[in-house]
Formats: C-alpha cells, structure tokens, sequence
C-alpha cells in the first residue's frame, strides 16, 4: 500500500470514531464551547435579518475571544438547522483538514528527501492518534480550527514559493488565524524567522490581505482582546487555571506532565522519544528539522506562563508528530524503519481506543473518553420556565459544568430567544458586587439551583451563591418565586422574579 493511502486509512479511522462520538454523546456544551455556540447561534439569527444586523453581531461579538469559530457553522446551519451537535461537525472538518496540512508540510520540509512520502504519511497518521489532537475535535472550541490554520501556514512557509499569489496565501492565512485567536502569530514566529530571507518578498502583499480582514472584528475589540490575553497569560485568569502555586521548577514539571502525560499520553511520548534518541545519535538535524523544531518553540512558552490550560499546546503538536515521523525514517536499515513506524502507530492506536471507546470522560485523558449518553440536567425545561413571562436577562447562582450560564444561554439562542443567560460574575468572591452586576446588567429572573453536592461543584466560581441565596431569604433582595423546576436526579431549579421583571 502506497504511504498517502496507509494514513487515510488511518486518518478516516480517526474521523469515524470522531463522527461516531459526536453523533452518540449527550453530554452538553460546558463553559467555553457553551460560549462559542451561543455566539455563532446569535450571528446565525441576526443574519436572517439582514447583512447590517449581522454586522452589528459580528463586529461586538465576544469582545474578549476572536469570533471565526462561530462564523464556521453557519453554512451548516442552513442547510441542517441550529444546533449544538451540528456545529460540532465543522471541528472534525478542521481536524481532517489539519492532518492533510501537516501532510503536505512534510513534503515541503524536506523536499530532497528519499522517503519524504513516507515522512509525511507517518506525521498525518501521529497527527490523527495525538490524543488532545482527536479529543478536542468532538467538541466546539478553537483549537481544531487553530490547528490546521497553523499547520497550513507552516505548510507555505517551509514551501517559500517565489509567485505573486503566495503572499496573497500567507496573508488569508495570517488574517484567518488572527481572527481565530491572537496568540496566532506565536505558533510561527519560530518558522518565520527561519525563512525570513525568503520570506520578505511576500511581506507587504501579506500585510495588504491580512491586515484588512482581521480589522473586521480587531478595530472594534482590541483593547478588550489584549487585556484579556494578558489577564489569561500572567494574570488573574492564568492563576485561576494553574493546578500549581509552588516555584518556576514546580510550573516546569506540571506543565511536562501535562504536556507528555496528558496532550500527548505517556506510552506516545515514549514511543517517539525512542525513536528520536535512536535517530538523533546517527544523523545531524536537517533544515526541515530545525524549522519543524521552531514550530514545537511555543510549547516553551506555555511552560513558562502561569496559566496551565493545556488546550494551548494543541497547534505545537504536530510539529512531534513530524519530528517522530522524520526520526523513524532516519534509519539506513528498512528493518529498523520499518519497526520505528510500527511502534509508532501501534502506540498511538492503542492509546486511541482506550482514549475513545473505552474510557469515561472522568478517567481519560484532558477531552477525550467515550461519548456519554447522560445529557445531564433538564436545561430545556430551565430555559422554558424562565422566559415564560418575557425574560430578558436571566442570572443563575451556579456554575457547573453541565449546567451554568454559558449553556443555558447556547441552548436559548439556538432556539432564536431574546434571552440572555449571566453569572455572578467570573470567579466572583464578593455578594455586594454581584448584587450589583445584577442590577447593571438589567437581570429580572435569577435561578438558585438546589440538590447538587457541593464537592461537585468548582469551588472558585461559586464563592457568591450562598450569599445570594441568603439576600433573597432576608429580603435584601427582592425577589418572587415565578416556577420550581425539576431538573432531575434530586435536583431543581427555583426561577425568582428580580429587578424589573417584579
């Protein structure tokens, strides 16, 4: 079998399972994703009233986030109607389309090379089996997308093509990727460097192109944008996700385990670590190998920022999956190649069916495990009761990962409701200052949730509720009872009246 036919066999595996897990699971958006549906339902149903309503969306949305993955399902929705599963589908697309990318970037990373074909057949295939890689495709966050826009990117500048329309390239590519996350240019700066020279012909072109498109939506947010990055970096919501509040030495090593034990699991790394100290003591590093390496610097980077949120490394990944391919077939004898591939891909596979088929979510790796057929608490009925009465602006005390603010509020655009769904505010610690985002954000329904176990709950985003619920019992807060809703196992919901919806 030819190489390019051996990894889309591969490859189609991967994207079945992935298609068969978002076909079966239940389980609903959780907090980011939850987000990013409700956006794209909302542009979805200002596009129905015309191009300046959609405008007015596009150019507001998010204002913290870059908003191209909520855009992305929106020929899907045409064509099947809103829904949270649908838009799943555009993640698995970006994830094949990441895997054709990183195969084509092998090519054009080591062009002289006699089993470049090979090369690149085994990096789509590790690609394809990198477990953070597979697992954040069945769900809706930015990284799939992110992923192959950057394979893509180092696709055209390992390639260095001297025409005109390469410029025009480099700068969708760069446009697109700004607009799907800032930190974009990170995953290049290490390549682009290297091919500066070649580069710098392609320059103003690039701007020209890329500049315009992501001042669509950069124009009016970046301040907002820039704050937030820092923030998610270095500040406030970086220490919120780190597991770690010892020294640098202490960050180093969670972020290692996280990295090798977790993105990438521990049988996979070791597997390519094999073969790399085996390849590394019979040949220097190639051209292709340098720039490769440059694309794995950011990973770097995240190892030395506060935030510990593994999802970054993502787009740096396939830069090992190229780095093992290239390693396994360094080796003079066919034999040995021939054995570092099967390695290779029996590692990953096995890792692959345990990670897919096998295990819970609970006990697998960060966003893999078997689809769940648990669909969680009775969000639907929620969101009927509380816009029974014309709601407009709903507040829940509870932030949980089956049930808060962010999916409550994806459910209700997905059903075009002029209903909007807040919290408490992020991480918030004080009642007085939620009372008072309450009123700022003009909130006349608020939901107290009863019956969950608090050992369940992320304790740093619930700190406020208890104080609400005794605003409400002593008055402080005015507020009537409208509806009690069960939502299931022993849990309900009690949706009060505040505000001007008394």
């Amino acid at each position: 079998m030819k190489p390019a036919r051996a990894a889309a066999v591969f490859v189609a595996a991967t994207l079945g399972a992935g298609a068969w897990h978002i076909f079966f699971n239940a389980a609903p958006p959780s907090f980011d994703d939850a987000w990013y549906l409700e956006v794209s339902f909302r542009l979805f149903n200002a596009l129905k009233h015309g191009l300046p309503a959609f405008a007015a969306e596009y150019a507001s949305a998010f204002r913290i986030k870059a908003p191209l993955i909520s855009l992305l399902p929106l020929p899907l929705y045409a064509l099947f109607g809103a829904g949270e599963r649908i838009a799943l589908w555009t993640n698995l697309i970006a994830f094949a389309a990441a895997c054709a990318a990183v195969h084509a970037a092998a090519r054009a990373l080591w062009p002289s090379h006699p089993r470049r074909d090979t090369i690149a057949a085994l990096a789509a295939s590790l690609t394809a089996l990198t477990p953070l890689l597979y697992g954040l495709s069945r769900t809706f966050m930015v990284e799939p997308v992110l992923t192959a826009l950057v394979a893509a990117a180092i696709w055209r500048v390992a390639a260095h093509k001297s025409n005109r329309r390469e410029g025009v390239h480099l700068g969708l590519l760069l446009g697109l990727g700004l607009l799907t996350k800032i930190l974009f240019p990170l995953y290049l700066a290490g390549p682009v460097w290297l091919r500066r020279k070649e580069l710098r012909p392609h320059l103003m072109t690039a701007l020209l192109v890329a500049v315009p498109l992501a001042a669509t939506w950069y124009a009016f947010n970046l301040p907002y944008v820039l704050g937030f990055a820092w923030s998610a970096g270095f500040g406030r919501i970086a220490s919120d996700y780190s597991s770690v509040t010892q020294g640098f030495g202490a960050r180093l090593s969670a972020f290692a385990f996280m990295l090798f034990g977790g993105a990438v699991s521990w049988p996979l790394s070791a597997a390519i670590a094999l073969c790399a100290c085996a390849a590394a003591r019979r040949k220097s590093l190639d051209d292709g190998s340098r720039l490769t390496l440059a694309w794995a610097a950011p990973l770097a980077v995240f190892a030395l920022g506060v935030n510990q949120e593994i999802r970054f490394a993502a787009p740096a990944l396939p830069a090992l999956a190229l780095l093992a391919a290239r390693s396994a077939m360094s080796f003079d004898s066919r034999r040995a190649r021939t054995a570092a591939a099967i390695l290779l891909l029996a590692t990953g596979s096995i890792v692959f069916v345990r990670q897919t088929f096998l295990l819970s979510a609970e006990d697998a790796l960060p966003w893999c495990g078997a689809p769940s057929f648990d669909a969680g608490w009775d969000r639907g009925a929620l969101v009927t009761a509380t816009a029974d009465g014309g709601a407009t602006v709903a507040a829940i005390a509870l932030e949980h990962r089956r049930l808060n603010a962010n999916n409550l509020a994806s459910l209700a655009a997905s059903r075009g409701l002029d209903l909007k769904f807040i919290n408490l505010g992020y991480a918030q610690t004080s009642v007085e200052t939620a009372l008072i985002r309450l009123k700022d954000k003009s909130a006349d329904r608020l939901i107290i949730v009863s019956g969950i176990p608090e050992e369940s709950l992320p304790v740093f985003l619930n700190r406020a509720n208890a104080g609400i619920v005794a605003a409400i019992a002593s008055g402080r807060l005015p507020a009537r009872l409208q509806s009690r809703v069960p939502l299931g196992a022993g849990v309900s919901a009690a949706v009060f009246s505040i505000g001007k919806g008394m």
